[in-house]
C-alpha cells in the first residue's frame, strides 16, 4: 500500500489551540496518513479512525498501544491466528490482539468493521457523515461507554479530524474518474516502452520540463491524489510545486515529480498579462524562490504585464512589480473564474479578495503582505480582538 509519509496539509492540520492537548495533535500528526489511506481503502471515514484511535488508545500511550501495537482494542476473537496478549480490561485476563506495528492495527481495524454483519449499515452512509458514523458505531455496539458518539464527535470537531475525510473523499473521486485499468498479465510491470509513453498504472503521460518529470494537472487536481498515485511524499508534491498545505493544481498546469531546478533552461521569458511568479516557476521548471531572487523581487510581488523575467543569471536592476493585490485585480479583469488560493495569496471573489488564514500568520503579517492595515482587515471581517486562527478566512482587499 502506498503511504503519504510526512504529512503537512492546512485544510486538515488540527491547529493547536488552548483547548488542545499536544499529545493528541501528536497522535494525530503521527498517524492521519495511515487513516487516509485506510479511508481510500475501506471508505471507513479516517476522522472516525483517528478517533478512536485518540480514545481507545490513549493517544498510543496505553498499556495495549505500547506493548501490542492494538490501537483499537480489539479483542482475540475464535478467528485470531495471531499474536496475543492477555490483560485485565473488562473482565480478568481478556485476550487482545498484537500486531507488528501500528499500520497492521489500523487496517485490522478497518477490517474488523467491514467484516461484520452488524457493522453493515454504516457503509451505507456517506463516508462524510462522521456524525452518523460515530452514532452508529456505538449502536452497533462497538463500545459499552453512553457517551462513546458524544465523546468521538466532540474530538473530531475539536480537532477538525473531519476534514481529513475531504481529503480521501477528493482521492476516492479521483480514483473513480481515473480508474486503474486492467493489466493484461497479472503483477506485469511496465516495460520501457510502455514508461516512455506514459505512466502504466495511471495513463498519465510523463514527460521532461527543463529535465524534470512532470505530468499535466486533471482538473482541480488534490496534491494528495497525485502523492497517493505516484507513491511520492505529500510533502515533497508540495515543496517540488511550490504550492502551500491546502491549495490544489489548476487544469492543465505542469505538476513536477522530482525537484524544480534553480535556473531555467532558457535565459529569459516575456510576462503575459495575469501570469503570476508561479505560474512562470511551473511553466519554466524553476523553484519559486529563485525565479524571485534572479529577478530582485520580494515574495509575493507580481511581475506587470509585458515585463521580462530573467530565468537564468541575476539581474542588475528590478523589474516592474505590482503588489499582489493590484495582481488580483489585473486576474480578476481577464478572467471569469477565481483565483486559486496559494498560501500567501488570496481568492478573487466578486469585487473582494479573501485569504485563507495559515498556520503562524498574524493580523500583522497578513496586512503586511496585502498592503492594508490591521485595523482595516479587522473592520472588513468584524474581528474585535487580535486572534485569528488557521483555516479562517478573511477578506482582505476590496
Amino acid at each position: 500500500m502506498k503511504g503519504f509519509c510526512t504529512i503537512l496539509l492546512l485544510l486538515v492540520v488540527a491547529s493547536a489551540s488552548a483547548q488542545q492537548k499536544p499529545e493528541v495533535v501528536e497522535y494525530i500528526n503521527r498517524h492521519k496518513d495511515i487513516a487516509i489511506e485506510e479511508m481510500v481503502r475501506t471508505k471507513i471515514p479516517a476522522s472516525i479512525t483517528l478517533a478512536q484511535g485518540v480514545l481507545e488508545s490513549g493517544s498510543g500511550k496505553s498499556v495495549l498501544a505500547q506493548k501490542t501495537n492494538n490501537h483499537f482494542g480489539i479483542k482475540c476473537k475464535e478467528e485470531w491466528a495471531g499474536g496475543r496478549y492477555y490483560y485485565d480490561d473488562d473482565a480478568p485476563g481478556e485476550c487482545f490482539r498484537v500486531y507488528a506495528n501500528v499500520r497492521e492495527s489500523y487496517a485490522d481495524h478497518s477490517d474488523f468493521l467491514a467484516g461484520r454483519s452488524r457493522y453493515a449499515d454504516l457503509f451505507k452512509l456517506s463516508v462524510l457523515d462522521y456524525k452518523g458514523w460515530a452514532t452508529g458505531l456505538k449502536a452497533a455496539g462497538y463500545a459499552t461507554n453512553p457517551k462513546y458518539a458524544d465523546i468521538l464527535i466532540r474530538n473530531i470537531e475539536e480537532y477538525e479530524l473531519h476534514a481529513y475525510d475531504r481529503v480521501g473523499y477528493a482521492i476516492l473521486q479521483n480514483n473513480e474518474k481515473n480508474p486503474l485499468p486492467v493489466a493484461k498479465v497479472p503483477h506485469e510491470k511496465p516495460d520501457a516502452e510502455n514508461q516512455a509513453k506514459g505512466n502504466a498504472i495511471t495513463h498519465r503521460e510523463e514527460f521532461l520540463v527543463n529535465g524534470i518529470r512532470a505530468v499535466k494537472a486533471r482538473g482541480n487536481e488534490e496534491p494528495f491524489a497525485i502523492a497517493f498515485e505516484y507513491n511520492i511524499d505529500y510533502a515533497h508534491v508540495l515543496s517540488f510545486n511550490d504550492l502551500s498545505a491546502g491549495e490544489k493544481f489548476k487544469d492543465g498546469e505542469n505538476i513536477f515529480l522530482q525537484p524544480k531546478k534553480n535556473r531555467g533552461a532558457e535565459t529569459a521569458y516575456t510576462v503575459k498579462t495575469g501570469e503570476s511568479m508561479r505560474d512562470i516557476a511551473q511553466q519554466f521548471g524553476i523553484k519559486l524562490k529563485d525565479l524571485y531572487y534572479k529577478n530582485l523581487m520580494k515574495p509575493n510581488e507580481q511581475v506587470a504585464g509585458g515585463e521580462v523575467v530573467w530565468l537564468q543569471t541575476k539581474r542588475s536592476s528590478l523589474p516592474k512589480v505590482i503588489s499582489y493585490a493590484e495582481y488580483l485585480k489585473t486576474v480578476s479583469g481577464t478572467t471569469s473564474s477565481a483565483v486559486p488560493a496559494r498560501g500567501n495569496q488570496a481568492i478573487a471573489l466578486n469585487n473582494e479578495s479573501v485569504y485563507e488564514v495559515q498556520q503562524k500568520d498574524t493580523l500583522y503579517s497578513i496586512a503586511r503582505r496585502f498592503n492594508t492595515s490591521v485595523e482595516r482587515i479587522k473592520e472588513l471581517n468584524q474581528i474585535e480582538g487580535d486572534a485569528i486562527k488557521p483555516g479562517q478566512t478573511l477578506v482582505v482587499v476590496e
